[in-house]
Parts: structure tokens; sequence; C-alpha cells
């Protein structure tokens, strides 16, 4: 615009400088007026254009930006999604993983009664082989009733209460499974069993969303049974809760307190990747600098 201006002044300048009386300048004058309009038309034309093409370029900028906001919702969205998935992923693993532990004690435990029974047959085989036939007791002599219930007042048999516990919680009918392993623990609080039969307990909690029932049920195990076979399995499962519960930061120091414990069990090797998973190293950052 500015050059046009300038444009224009000096054929103004130029017209009168020229000026003259003659019929011909004067023919020239109106030439040039006329070209001079055109060339101001042209340019309004020119301003329209580029108004124009203005507004379709700041329409343009702003549908970029109502799609990038778009974008950015959606993304949330689809993190907050991943994320639930994610904590489901985790706590129904955590769940399997507790069951394939049970299975495999079940059926240490039906081995270990089988082996049981067979010896149990064997001695009542060589009894009844070493005794007289007139020997033999006599119908209705049984001191249990005639369908084998124990008399009143009597204790539960041991292994009939923790496989009762087993069963139970690998049906899922956890309230069930804590009453057996409670009513197993009553009799048998000092048997090798007790560790595990406590920790099931925290883990029939745990299997149910109670994380803090199941925390303290495992700080049981830990605590009274400083020596059992679960002691691992009841910090990593207390980890888990703590975490659940969103209390990362003693989450975490319980699983690293894990590794450093017991480094070369199952155990171990699940917290390190629950803490991969959270992005935080399985070795303390003091540890680190040593």
């Amino acid at each position: 615009m500015k050059k046009l201006t300038i444009l224009a002044l000096i054929v103004f300048a130029l017209l009168g400088a020229k000026v003259q009386p003659a019929y011909g300048v004067n023919r020239e004058t109106i030439q040039m007026m006329q070209q001079l309009d055109q060339l101001q038309q042209a340019v309004q034309n020119l301003q329209k254009t580029v108004d124009t093409q203005t507004a379709v370029l700041k329409t343009l900028i702003e549908q970029a930006n109502d799609n990038v906001n778009t974008m950015k919702v959606t993304i949330n969205d689809l993190r907050g999604t991943m994320q639930q998935n994610l904590a489901s992923t985790n706590a129904r693993f955590d769940s399997l993983t507790s069951q394939i532990q049970a299975l495999s004690e079940s059926l240490e435990e039906a081995k270990a009664r089988l082996a049981k029974l067979s010896d149990q047959m064997t001695q009542t085989q060589n009894i009844l082989q070493t005794l007289p036939l007139t020997g033999a007791p006599q119908p209705g002599t049984n001191p249990t009733s005639p369908t084998g219930a124990t008399k009143p007042g009597t204790v539960p048999d041991a292994d009939s209460l923790y496989n009762s516990g087993l069963s139970y919680y690998n049906g899922g009918q956890y309230q069930l499974s804590i009453q057996s392993f409670q009513d197993y623990l009553k009799y048998y609080g000092d048997s090798d069993r007790a560790s595990n039969a406590q920790f099931y307990i925290g883990d029939c909690y745990y299997s149910q969303g109670t994380y803090t029932q199941a925390i303290d049920e495992y700080n049981k195990c830990i605590e009274r049974y400083p020596t059992g076979n679960k002691l691992a399995a009841a910090q990593l499962k207390k980890g888990y809760a703590l975490l659940a519960l969103e209390q990362k930061s003693a989450g975490v120091k319980e699983l690293r307190s894990l590794t450093q414990r017991f480094p070369d069990s199952r155990e171990a090797d699940l917290a390190r990747e629950r803490l991969k998973k959270l992005g935080i190293s399985s070795v303390p950052p003091h540890r680190k600098s040593n």
C-alpha cells in the first residue's frame, strides 16, 4: 500500500511539472488518471483477497487448535483407561498367583496325606496279621458314632481343618476359609503349617479387597512365625496391599525390604517386577551410592 501511494504521488508530481495548456496534454492527463483509478481498484481487490485469505487461515488455525484440544482429551481418557486396566490386571495377577500357590500346597498336602495313609494301612495290615482271629473287635464297640463323627468335646482333626480351609480358599468362599484356618490356629497354632494358615487368612481378606485387615493378618504371620515358610509371601502381599491403599512410600519400602531379605526367592522376583512397573529401582538410593 505504501509503495502504491508513493507511486501515485510521483505521478501527480510529473503531471504538475508537465502542465501545458495544450489539448494533447489534457488528454494524457485523463488517461493517467484513469490508469491511476485502475491501479487503485487493483489494490482494493488485492486487499480483499488478502483479507479473505487471512480469515480462512484464522479459521484453519482455530480448527487445528480445537483438534489438538480434542486429541489431548482423548489421550487423557486413554491414559486413565489404561491405568485402570493395569490396576485391574495387577489385582487379577496377584489373586491368580496366590491361588496357584495354594493349589501347589494343596497338592503337596494331598501327596503327604496319601503317603501317611499308605503307611497307616501298611501298619494296620501288619498288626492284623499278628492278631488272632478271636481277638478281632466285635461290631458296636467303635468309640465313635455309626457315622464316624468325633465325640463332642474332642479336638478337630488337623488335616481336616487345614484342607477345608484350602478348599474354601480355592473355591472363593473366603469367610468359610477364614473360619477354618482360625479354628486350625486355635488348636494347632504351634504346628508347622500354622504360618501357612495365618497367611491364608490375610490372603482371604486381600482377595475381598479388605486391604487394611489383610495387612493386619500378614503382620501376624510375619511377627508370630519369623521362621515360617510363608514369611516372604506375607511380606510381598503386604507390600501389594499398601500400594492398593495408595500408600506408595510404605509399599515400596516393604517390597524393597523383601528383595534384600530374600533376594533369591520367587517372591523377590515378583517384588522387583512390581517396582519396575512403578518405575522404581529395587535398590534404595543410599545403597546405590555405596
